[in-house]
């Protein structure tokens, strides 16, 4: 598995970023921001711009959820963190309340594609498991990051060593390594050159995505089959 590696900046803790923030607006805001000053750090592809990602947006979804839909699951933040046009490079979601952080669990990650897996095989947010795809002769990457821990099965380490995974298969749970005390997903998706894409080709704020608590959502929402 090869994949370009990631930069990171220097960044302040999120829970005093978050606090910061709670002066002037809600805690939860300041939480969504904070991350979303996280995840820029997180960036694969040098001299990205709003522009230039969506103009390289994939046009056949092929993802599922990375966990199984309860009435619990919401969406913290989408492509974008803001209407100015911040991005985020990606989706986090939660198992709880958005607007009360202290109700926040952990959950069950699951690949959301079949693919080959490493955990902690590059740079990355806290755990973190890589997922790479081949769709039609195209590889993409899927990305499951700040977990609290990594499946026994997913080899760590090295991008040399891969595990095959199926949609659906465990791959750790949720957790909040690299952004401490909130616990979280990062799910993001990467071209093979490490371009960020909307993992759905919405590219939109939080509250436009389908919200992962509807009855029956699964393959039907993102991908043709």
């Amino acid at each position: 598995m090869r994949m370009s590696t990631p930069r990171f900046s220097s960044l302040p803790s999120i829970r005093f970023v978050a606090t910061s923030l709670n002066k002037t607006g809600s805690y939860v805001a300041g939480v969504a921001l904070a991350l979303a000053m996280l995840a820029s750090a997180f960036v694969p592809y040098a001299g990205n711009t709003a522009h230039a990602v969506a103009a390289q947006q994939a046009t056949t979804p092929f993802l599922t959820l990375p966990f199984e839909a309860t009435e619990r699951m919401s969406i913290l933040s989408g492509w974008y963190y803001s209407s100015s046009g911040g991005l985020h490079n990606g989706i986090d979601y939660i198992n709880g309340s958005v607007n009360r952080l202290n109700t926040w669990k952990t959950f069950a990650v699951i690949a959301s594609a079949d693919g080959e897996a490493c955990g902690n095989c590059t740079s990355r947010q806290g755990n973190a498991v890589w997922v790479k795809h081949n769709v039609n002769g195209v590889t993409y990457y899927t990305y499951y990051g700040h977990l609290a821990s990594i499946s026994d099965d997913i080899p760590l380490g090295s991008q040399s060593r891969t595990l095959t995974v199926k949609r659906g298969q465990f791959l750790g749970w949720a957790g909040d390594t690299g952004a401490r005390g909130v616990l979280h997903l990062h799910f993001a998706l990467y071209t093979a050159g490490s371009r960020p894409l909307d993992p759905y080709t919405i590219g939109k704020l939080r509250q436009y995505y389908p919200q992962p608590n509807d009855a029956a959502p699964g393959i039907g929402w993102f991908i043709n089959e």
